[in-house]
């Protein structure tokens, strides 16, 4: 059994770890020595060798991932921990290998992890100020990538009122996070006297959305693959596990929340963008979903899913 290989062992990083240096490698072959990337902040374009930046990247990518998959293997969304988060997510973000924005996108995924492994704290009605503030500090920095992110903060606010009533004190240090970011960089600004950041953070250009069939097919079949991983999870749980419930359904939004995102940034940004956005949902969910699934036709589904992603290279 293919899946059965990703279960909380040694040989299952080993095999990640694989998959991970072919994937990265062949981008690295394929790279040529002078070959450069563009990093373009606040109206301002840096170049970078781009063979540096791929290993720059499979570093970010193994170690930012890693760290989320040992905070969800604590959750027990399946009843044996695997790696299959690990796995789904190092190989999906490997498609973005192949733009020259993908250092950048990699910059932004580790604030989208630990983003979201602040908002697997909202479980319990406990003392959660700092987990509050940090992840609207984290969307208040988002924003400076992506206007849109900003709707992360109904996510927020979302994920925390299952556990507690958010009262006057909640809401402040969710706006006080969230504005502190915009607040350094206005600052930054006026002494500097350079606006660009400010600037590039709040200019908007729109533009009609291109999608190929191939983008429109990976991310159909993703996203239907993630709902019912969803239900999956909810299926095989208690009425007893409330905290793994309230979880997944708070995951859920999360999902809910990029795909609106997502659909946002369509306009602003090129196609493979918004399968980045939905990298790490998806990587969430079709982890849930072939841990708990006892489809016969399993093994088969996980080889497609895979198998899509190269539709995309």
């Amino acid at each position: 059994m293919i899946t059965s290989l990703f279960k909380n062992t040694a040989v299952s990083y080993f095999l990640i770890l694989l998959v991970s240096i072919c994937l990265w490698g062949f981008a690295f072959y394929k790279s040529s020595p002078n070959e450069l990337v563009t990093i373009n902040f606040a109206q301002e374009s840096y170049e970078l060798s781009k063979q540096l930046a791929i290993i720059l990247s499979f570093f970010t990518t193994i170690i930012s991932g890693g760290f989320l998959n040992y905070k969800i293997k604590k959750y027990l969304f399946s009843f044996e921990p695997n790696n299959l988060f690990l796995f789904f997510y190092v190989v999906i973000f490997s498609v973005e290998l192949s733009n020259s924005s993908f250092l950048v996108y990699d910059i932004v995924s580790i604030f989208l992890i630990f983003l979201v492994s602040y908002l697997l704290f909202f479980i319990e009605p406990k003392n959660n100020e700092n987990q509050v503030f940090n992840a609207s500090f984290i969307i208040g920095l988002l924003i400076f990538h992506n206007l849109f992110f900003a709707i992360f903060l109904l996510l927020l606010i979302h994920n925390l009122s299952t556990t507690k009533r958010i009262g006057f004190k909640e809401l402040m240090l969710i706006i006080i996070g969230f504005i502190v970011p915009i607040l350094i960089a206005l600052a930054f600004s006026i002494v500097t006297e350079n606006f660009e950041i400010i600037n590039a953070a709040f200019q908007v250009e729109f533009a009609f959305p291109k999608v190929t069939w191939k983008y429109g097919v990976v991310i159909l079949v993703y996203l239907i693959a993630s709902f019912i991983g969803y239900r999956s999870v909810i299926s095989k749980r208690s009425g007893i596990d409330i905290a793994t419930l309230r979880l997944t359904k708070n995951l859920l939004m999360y999902l809910i929340i990029s795909i609106v995102v997502s659909s946002l940034s369509i306009f602003m940004f090129p196609q493979h963008y918004i399968l980045f956005l939905l990298t790490l949902p998806f990587a969430l969910f079709l982890s849930f979903y072939f841990a708990n699934t006892n489809n016969k036709w399993k093994e088969i589904i996980f080889l497609v899913t895979i198998g899509l992603t190269f539709l995309l290279r």
